[in-house]
């Protein structure tokens, strides 16, 4: 028995209003929408391509949105009482120092970032929030756990390309939050654009051509966007953002774990925070804060809509986010640089056999040393104390004045690099490691009593007098670099 084909027919529709008539479309079936796609697009004198593009809008439905990313980019509910906004960011910023180790500062970024992330489309600069730690396990996927749970409309990814941050935007305007980083960002320059462009309001757009007449298109780029990765954010993105740098966990340091089934505890700030932003919307987006004198540039873009959060919410938040700014906006390097740096340094002091070095004997020191990067560490010159106390910032380790047998000068103590050794280097072996074998120390110096003479003259070879010179006279200009 023949089977004869079904034909379907339709009324055409008139054209009273193409919002009405678009929407009928949408609620045909694929199949059906199909066989009057062409139709119906010279009809209207548009391109199929434009029509398909207005169907498949209104067929995307909110909840259909949603689990098609498997999982929530729906907006909390409204708190249903006043919000205390000095309450709010002490609560948030708690959540966040309980479970990681935190420099100072870092946990009044991430509670301000956080409610930038709800009240997003009140700024007009969006900075990126940069996770970042010299070496693995530091905290930085847990941070990022803590902000999936506490941000607006959270979209993790472990990997992303530029395409997916752009469409991603535009169909979900979502809060980004991006692991893992240092694995794929470096090398695709493509990316890095795209999430350049997100940084300004008015330009956070990319153009694609799309359709089969490859039309252009602008699509959005303008999203909060927080990454986390070992080692430092690329020049161009790291000036668009604001630092918090975790460390690792030290002996006597403690920190509550993070129970990943428990995260639903932290609904109730999340939705305190949406609320508050909704509330004070049109405030903050006329808000002109006083910025600190040090922050200049983009470093003050990156904070002016952080701080007129926390100008807003009162209490004792205006200071605490100036202070953070000041606090956080510092010099970083590449992870493998700053361990590096950090080994030579302990063998400089093993070799010689010390508690104490000038800066100028420090950087003579690592400027001998074979296959390392110090001998030629910017133009071909050797590293010089500057550049070295720039490196060491991060570690929150600074030249200071020591008393030498040649009298004071500016340099470091030991024991200043005590917690970051153990922090960041492996335990010792018996016999110690000599990265800086050939750096003209002599390993059968003997150490004259450190109550008597804390630098041992056996140093002087070293000719750092000139050196030392140069640091008294700079001084000032030791302290304005950190």
């Amino acid at each position: 028995m023949k089977t004869m084909p079904i034909e379907t027919t339709f009324e055409p529709i008139e054209p009273a209003d193409d919002n009405d008539d678009i929407a009928r479309l949408a609620r045909l079936s694929p199949i059906d929408y199909d066989r009057i796609r062409d139709e119906e697009a010279k009809r209207r004198g548009v391109r199929v391509s434009t029509l398909d593009a207005e169907v498949k809008r209104l067929r995307a439905s909110p909840d259909e949105e949603e689990s098609s990313a498997g999982f929530s980019l729906a907006d909390p509910d409204l708190w249903s009482n006043p919000v205390d906004g000095a309450d709010l960011l002490d609560r948030l910023a708690q959540a966040v120092r309980r479970h990681m180790v935190l420099p100072s500062g870092a946990a009044e970024a991430a509670a301000l970032w956080i409610v930038h992330s709800h009240a997003h489309d009140t700024a007009a600069i969006s900075p990126i929030l940069a996770v970042t730690s010299p070496t693995p396990e530091c905290g930085k996927t847990t941070l990022l756990t803590l902000l999936l749970a506490l941000v607006r409309r959270p979209l993790p990814a472990a990997n992303i390309t530029a395409a997916a941050v752009f469409r991603a935007v535009e169909k979900w305007s979502p809060t980004l939050v991006i692991d893992e980083a240092d694995t794929f960002l470096k090398d695709s320059d493509e990316l890095r654009g795209v999430l350049n462009s997100g940084h300004n309001k008015q330009t956070a757009f990319v153009i694609r051509t799309t359709g089969e007449d490859h039309e252009p298109r602008a699509f959005r780029t303008w999203a909060p966007k927080a990454i986390a990765l070992i080692g430092t954010l690329p020049p161009t993105l790291e000036s668009r953002a604001v630092h918090v740098e975790l460390r690792r966990i030290g002996d006597g340091e403690t920190v509550e774990p993070l129970r990943g089934d428990r995260l639903d505890a932290l609904e109730p700030l999340r939705r305190q925070a949406f609320t508050w932003a909704q509330d004070h919307a049109n405030a903050l987006k006329r808000a002109e804060p006083d910025l600190p004198a040090g922050l200049r540039g983009r470093a003050a873009d990156n904070w002016r809509h952080l701080i007129a959060i926390a100008d807003e919410a009162g209490g004792s938040w205006p200071q605490r986010a100036r202070h953070a700014a000041e606090t956080l906006d510092a010099v970083r390097s590449e992870v493998t640089t700053a361990v590096m740096l950090l080994e030579d340094i302990r063998a400089a002091f093993d070799e010689a056999q010390v508690d104490r070095m000038t800066s100028g004997h420090l950087t003579e020191a690592l400027a001998a040393g074979e296959d390392r990067p110090w001998p030629e560490w910017k133009a071909g010159r050797p590293i010089t104390p500057n550049q070295l106390a720039r490196l060491l910032k991060p570690f929150r380790i600074c030249p200071a004045t020591i008393r030498t047998s040649l009298g004071t000068a500016k340099g470091y103590m030991r024991t200043a690099f005590d917690d970051a050794f153990a922090r960041y280097l492996p335990e010792r072996n018996v016999t110690p490691s000599q990265p800086l074998r050939g750096s003209g120390l002599n390993e059968s110096q003997t150490v004259t009593d450190a109550e008597a003479v804390t630098v041992p003259k056996s140093l002087e070879p070293l000719r750092s007098r000139a050196c030392d010179a140069v640091t008294d006279q700079n001084a000032e200009g030791w302290a304005e670099d950190l």
